[in-house]
């Protein structure tokens, strides 16, 4: 996630804190869906399936990152 930290602090700075969070999620999400494509034409081959790639953590990360950052753009009113 540290690669995120530069692109949040970045958008942040050119759009504040707001709009730069909901920037990088969505920039967050965006790589996820590739990543996850990429793991469904993994699992299309013929292979052992039983094995689970190890990228699966990585995204579960990169999901609650997103939530989070999601979460605390929403202003309270």
């Amino acid at each position: 996630m540290e690669n995120y930290d530069d692109l949040l602090e970045t958008e942040m700075f050119r759009g504040g804190e707001s709009r730069g969070r909901l920037r990088t999620a969505l920039t967050i999400l965006t790589d996820m869906l590739i990543e996850l494509n990429a793991l469904e034409i993994y699992y299309q081959k013929p292979s052992n399936k039983s094995v689970v790639p190890q990228e699966i953590a990585s995204l579960r990360t990169r999901i609650e990152a997103v939530k989070n950052l999601l979460q605390d753009s929403i202003p309270i009113e």
